[in-house]
This record gives structure tokens, sequence and C-alpha cells, in this order.
């Protein structure tokens, strides 16, 4: 990866996540296991227009071996999603225009406080009304979560919930662009992609590794920034840059893989900075065979979702 040499990540107490990192991470599967051993995840998301976003979602935790996979999505939508899914359990919620509403609340509450995980965001849209209820939700609910894209923008004005959530121990992962993260209140400066100058690409390596670390640090949660060396954070100030995953992959609908895969590794009880970091190396690693097979053109989100069982049978 352009940037990332082991002189950089040294200077700057960064970890390379690579293929030896993920084999070793990667959850053993005990013989007499059950569906209840391998983790309950709920999706939350969806709204009229993005009814594609908490599917792909969902297909990606079921595909990363969770064993019950759920998905609420706003009632006006639940037909279209149910012809979606096959592996996952969609559920209607209340909805209002379009989008989850208030009254939504309790039924995601129940459902997320009896799983193992929760990814919340994919294809969720944006409104004051979905603003409250993200934060309902954040303040209620134990379980680990993984916020992504519209998730996030839900708590851009609302960053204090996430260290509160610290302080109760409860574990919040976020999983934002460079785009999302400037939104959020992330410290990078505007720069322009297509650059090939080793200088630039060390600068701007540095600069999000010490931005990733930075926010994690000051609100108490993982932070996943995306991106060329994906930076994963963690409050306690670790950081992996990962080494897998091309430009082929951004593509609207690739995050929202992303967030399944970890929601289901959260689920299935890795710690929060191995779940993100070992999601964050499978992506990539599915996008890189992708490649190989379709190109960068060609390759689309869904793909990726068909390459994990591939790139996880070879860590075993």
């Amino acid at each position: 990866m352009k940037g990332i040499s082991l002189k950089m990540l040294e200077e700057e107490s960064a970890l390379s996540f690579t293929r030896k990192e993920a084999a070793e991470i990667l959850p053993k599967r005990p013989w007499d296991g059950h569906k209840g051993t391998f983790g309950k995840v709920c999706v939350a998301g969806g709204s009229v227009g993005f009814t594609g976003a908490p599917v792909l979602a969902a297909l990606a935790a079921a595909r990363m071996g969770s064993g019950l996979v759920y998905l609420g999505v706003p009632k006006e939508i639940y037909p279209i999603t149910a012809a979606m899914c096959l592996e996952a359990m969609p559920f209607p919620l209340a909805g209002r225009q379009g989008m989850l509403s208030g009254e939504a609340l309790f039924g995601i509450l129940e459902r997320l406080n009896g799983c193992d995980a929760g990814v919340i965001g994919p294809g969720l849209g944006r409104s004051r009304e979905l603003t409250l209820l993200l934060r309902h939700v954040l303040e209620q609910v134990k379980t680990p979560l993984v916020l992504d894209a519209d998730g996030l923008y839900g708590v851009r004005n609302q960053k204090e919930i996430l260290k509160a959530r610290q302080e109760k121990g409860w574990v919040t992962v976020l999983t934002p662009h460079e785009g999302e993260f400037a939104y959020l209140g992330g410290k990078l400066s505007c720069r322009e992609a297509g650059s090939t100058d080793p200088e630039y690409w060390e600068e701007r390596s540095r600069e999000r590794i010490r931005a990733a670390r930075e926010f994690a640090r000051e609100y108490g949660c993982v932070l996943v920034l995306k991106g060329p060396g994906t930076v994963t954070a963690d409050p306690k100030g670790a950081v992996y840059v990962n080494t897998t995953g091309n430009s082929g992959m951004a593509k609207g609908g690739s995050g929202d893989v992303l967030s399944g895969l970890t929601g289901s590794l959260l689920g299935q009880g890795l710690m929060p900075l191995q779940a993100a970091s070992l999601a964050v190396w499978i992506h990539g690693a599915a996008g890189d065979q992708c490649r190989e097979e379709l190109g960068e053109f060609g390759m689309l989100p869904r793909d990726l979702i068909e390459r994990v069982p591939g790139v996880v049978l070879s860590l075993q």
C-alpha cells in the first residue's frame, strides 16, 4: 500500500494488519455449535429508495458465519426487503414517509437487546425524528453496535452519547469514509485522490492514523476510517492499518457489506478492535479476489459477499 512503510508505522505506533493477523484472530467454530453459538445479529435501516443497503449488510453478516440475522426495516419497504432475503429474517417496523419513525423504538430495542451485536444505519435516511430515535437506541441498548452511513450522520451533533456508552462499558464501532469523518468532526486536511507522489501518500497516511486515534480516544469508540489503507483505532490508542482492498470497491453498497461483516464478528465474540480489523481485512481481500476475476470496473458489492467464504477458507 502506498505510503505504508514499516518505518512510518513504527514512528506512528501503528501496526500493519496482514493475512497472519487475520488467520490468528479468525474465530474457531466448535463442532457441536448451534445457531446461538455463532451469534445473533440485528440490522436496522432502510428507507424508500434505499432498500438494498440493509439487505447487503444482513447478507454479509450471514456469509460471515452468524447463526441468526434479523433485519428491521420500515413497514413501507418490508415487502421489497422480504422478497430479497432468504437467509436473513426481515421484520417490519413503524415508519413514516418511507423511513423509520419514533414509534419503531420499542421494536428495535426488543430485537437488539436479544442479540449479540447490532448494525444501525445502512439506508436509514435522515430526519430529526431519526436523530432522536438513534439517541434513544444508543442510550438504552447494551448490545455492541456498529454505526454506518446515515447512522453516523445521526450522531454527528450528539457524539457525547458515544463517550457515555464507553463509560457504561458498552461497545460502539463507527465506520466512516473520509467525507463522513469530516462531518463527525474528524481532523483531516482536504486531499485530492490520484496522486502518485510517495511523500504525499506518507503524509496522508500519517494524518489518517493520527486523526483516527485521536477521535477513538476522545469519544470512546472503535473508529474504522475507510479508504486506502483503512485505519482501525480503539479508545486505548491501538491502531491497525489494513493491507487489502482496491479502488474497484469504491461503489455504493461496499460500506454496507463491511458493516455487516463487522457486526457478525462482534456477535461471534471477538473483541471490538479485532472484530473491526478482521472485517476490514476480509472485506478488502474479497475485493482483491473480485479485481482478479471481474476487474475493478465491473465488480459489485454483492460480488464481495460471494467471495467472503473463499477468503475465510484461505485463512483456515
